[in-house]
């Protein structure tokens, strides 16, 4: 009976152990089959002399279709390795998926557009890695017809309650929310970066 104790306990801590890992390539896959849909949904190319769309792939099936519920497109940035999808709203549910875009009503290239991502003691999850951007950093944001590319401009921390960063402004901006500093239980800090519109294509 011991013996089976011994082993109950040592397989409980190896899955302790195991368990960031495990969870953010679970987070990861899931990730990639997202994006492989969204991706899927505008791979269309245009004959010139027809003028009309031309279906490169099949349609998306319903799986992915569902996965799709919500997205609003693609958040890349090269700098550290991130690839994620944004989904309407940074309520509980879109951010436990990916990237919440704050105020889905908001349009990419036009209004201050705020993403807000989780930070977890998983390295390279979601927005850990948000610190390390600096000035001149690129991020690219995918939507179904447009891709954007922002050049980060500054980075600072405010107070939970100065939502006064997500204000509209004279230029497209980009923001990125997240919580600060990383580990700490309830932060009431937020870091920003925020970036201006460099080109969309």
């Amino acid at each position: 009976m011991r013996r089976i104790i011994s082993i109950c306990f040592l397989l409980f801590g190896f899955f302790l152990l195991f368990y960031p890992q495990i969870e953010k390539k679970f987070f990861d896959t899931n990730q990639e089959q997202l994006i492989e849909a969204f991706e899927n949904l505008g791979n269309t190319s245009f004959d010139e002399e027809a003028v009309s769309p031309i279906e490169v792939k099949a349609n998306p099936d319903d799986e992915e279709l569902g996965l799709l519920d919500g997205t609003r497109g693609i958040i890349r940035i090269p700098k550290i390795d991130l690839e994620m999808m944004i989904f309407d709203g940074a309520t509980p549910n879109s951010l436990t998926k990916g990237i919440g875009m704050i105020e889905p009503n908001k349009q990419f290239g036009i209004h201050n557009i705020g993403l807000a991502g989780h930070r977890s003691t998983t390295h390279g999850k979601q927005f850990n890695r948000l610190d390390e951007l600096t000035l001149h950093d690129s991020v690219d944001i995918q939507t179904e017809s447009v891709n954007y590319e922002f050049e980060i401009v500054r980075t600072f921390v405010v107070d939970r309650t100065e939502i006064e960063v997500l204000d509209d402004g004279q230029e497209p901006l980009l923001t990125l929310v997240t919580c600060t500093p990383l580990g700490k239980k309830n932060p009431t800090d937020r870091l920003i970066v925020q970036a201006k519109l460099k080109n969309k294509r």
